[in-house]
């Protein structure tokens, strides 16, 4: 069973022209936005890491750490 994350799908799209002219005809570029969107989850993941870096990791803050980690390995 493969696990899929957010930039992994976001690399597995395959957009059609039909997608990229509906989305031309209302003013922008899908390809544009797709690569941004993957760029931001790179980005995420970054800032995520230095969340979890610096975050306490017991104690009361254990939950949130571990929640932290969660999303940090959903964007993979």
């Amino acid at each position: 069973m493969t696990t899929m994350t957010v930039l992994t799908d976001l690399k597995a799209l395959s957009l059609s022209q039909n997608a990229k002219n509906v989305v031309a005809a209302k003013g922008a570029d899908l390809g544009t936005l797709l690569t941004l969107a993957q760029q931001h989850t790179i980005e995420l993941q970054a800032i995520l890491k230095q969340i979890i870096a610096h975050h306490p990791s017991s104690g009361g803050d254990a939950t949130n750490y571990a929640a932290l980690g969660a999303v940090l390995a959903q964007l993979a």
